[in-house]
């Protein structure tokens, strides 16, 4: 990764600096796992997505991090890996390295998305998991075994959204049936606007039929 840093002359650090950001904290993939919830469309992948990020943080953030406790890369100071960590443009990050946290919410998201979704357009998801798998190890923040054992948990973690997704619909009844199968945000606004513009319509009817009445006298 340093070579390559070196031959394109950090040409692809800011690339990778945003395509980490997405992942900090998983905070790119929980957005979009909630956009989705809210079309019907979309609501199984977003449901799917939600689930497999929670696995992902329970197994690799609460667990796994804290009983491995492997330092990151950059902090042994008997390697190159800090130097060539500040060449990368010093990407700070302070819990533990193994496994990747980045990669793990990745594939947990994008892997349950590429299963339900349309694969017309969902395969786009895998490459930006793997995009950010890449990110973090050209970044000189994770060793490859970080990233490769986080792409491992984070599909177990899709696979495991995905089946209880699935389960959810299938087993939902009543209220909570209508609402995974019928409640849509584009109906409400249609719904909204949709008795605004009736208002407005019924208000203008009056005053047409008051201006026709004038004009007749």
């Amino acid at each position: 990764m340093h070579k390559l840093q070196e031959s394109a002359g950090g040409f692809f650090d800011p690339f990778c600096k945003y395509v980490s950001f997405i992942g900090k904290a998983g905070w790119g993939f929980i957005l979009l796992a909630m956009i989705f919830l809210l079309f019907k469309k979309t609501r199984k992948e977003g449901i799917a997505m939600g689930i497999a990020l929670f696995i992902g943080v329970i197994v690799t953030n609460l667990l796994l991090k804290n009983i491995v406790d492997r330092a990151r890369p950059f902090t042994r100071p008997d390697e190159h890996f800090r130097e060539w960590w500040i060449y990368a443009g010093q990407n700070k990050v302070s819990d533990a390295s193994f496994p990747s946290g980045h990669s793990t919410a990745a594939f947990a998201s994008m892997v349950a998305f590429f299963i339900l979704g349309d694969k017309k357009y969902s395969w786009t998801g895998l490459v930006f998991a793997f995009l950010m798998a890449f990110s973090r190890v050209y970044l000189i923040v994770h060793y490859p075994t970080d990233v490769i054992a986080g792409m491992i948990i984070g599909t177990a973690a899709a696979i495991a959204g995905v089946f209880i997704a699935k389960i959810i619909y299938k087993k939902a009844k009543g209220g909570f049936a209508q609402l995974l199968n019928e409640f849509s945000i584009v109906a409400v606004c249609k719904k909204i606007f949709g008795k605004k513009q009736n208002t407005t319509d019924s208000d203008k009817a009056p005053e047409a039929q008051n201006s026709n009445e004038i004009s007749g006298e």
